[in-house]
């Protein structure tokens, strides 16, 4: 067999994909205890709900690191040495997002992606990463982070949340807030991916996230109560929900409302309600799912 370029990313990717901490986890459960492979996947999957649900909370996942940067708020003219700094946790890599963006684009295309995630995990845990930042943690010079940059806002419409430029940006502009606003718009998932130059897992997280994040809001679940439920962060609950009112009185939204509320009562009766989620009806209140 000849060895192409593209035979060689796949392997690559292969192995990568098994030097993971779930990999390890699974590998000590079949050896140790007689698991099945199956079994050991379930496992793994409940380790990750229960220790890696919050950011910040319990031990990094494979790939993540701490970086300390500049706090929201501080201005982008204030000095370093004056600004107020916060530790904020970093996905450098994800196997599932990354490594088909790898394979099927190219290690340029990987670094836009990584731009995008970077800034806006630092922005939903209060911090915002500069240029410079971004150039350190991606080992590449300003000049190639900017151009990045640049080339996101022109060819996709996506503003990245850097020091220097989070005036500039609304709920709507970001990689998230792009997709959701294509597939409001009515374009399928592998459109939507397509479209922003994302993986199609990622873009189908983003859009069950969403409806999930909507359908307990409507349910009048707080902030806190929906993080906990589905998983994520509460910062990114913000974010999702700051989406959502950008879009919910737009007719684009009243026709996905169906279909946003089916996503949503799916994931809860499968899976919400087995977290022991309020379970109470929403009552009636001027945040309606419904543009009026």
């Amino acid at each position: 067999m000849i060895m192409t370029t593209e035979n060689r990313a796949e392997d690559q990717a292969r192995r990568l994909e098994l030097k993971t901490q779930d990999q390890r986890l699974k590998i000590l459960a079949v050896q140790g205890t007689g698991m099945s492979p199956w079994e050991a996947d379930v496992l793994v999957g409940v380790t990750r709900e229960v220790y890696f649900a919050e950011p910040g909370v319990g031990p990094l996942r494979t790939g993540q690191m701490r970086f300390e940067c500049v706090a929201v708020g501080e201005g982008a003219g204030k000095p370093i040495r004056e600004c107020r700094l916060v530790t904020v946790i970093l996905t450098l890599f994800e196997p599932k997002d990354d490594l088909p963006l790898l394979r099927q684009q190219g290690q340029a295309a990987r670094r836009k992606s990584l731009v995008q995630r970077l800034t806006e995990e630092a922005r939903e845990q209060g911090g915002l990463l500069s240029q410079e930042d971004l150039s350190l943690l991606l080992h590449s010079d300003t000049r190639t982070i900017r151009r990045d940059i640049q080339a996101l806002r022109e060819q996709r419409g996506i503003y990245v949340a850097t020091r220097g430029q989070i005036q500039d940006i609304g709920p709507g502009v970001s990689h998230k807030g792009v997709a959701i606003g294509h597939w409001l718009a009515g374009l399928e998932s592998v459109e939507v991916a397509r479209r922003i130059n994302h993986t199609l897992h990622a873009v189908e997280r983003y859009i069950h996230t969403f409806c999930r994040v909507v359908f307990l809001r409507r349910k009048e679940f707080h902030e806190l109560q929906i993080a906990l439920t589905v998983g994520i962060s509460s910062g990114s609950v913000r974010t999702f929900l700051d989406i959502y009112e950008a879009h919910r009185k737009t007719p684009e939204y009243a026709r996905r409302f169906e279909e946003i509320d089916l996503i949503g009562a799916t994931h809860y009766e499968a899976e919400d309600l087995k977290k022991g989620g309020p379970t109470r009806q929403p009552e009636t209140s001027n945040f309606s799912g419904r543009p009026r």
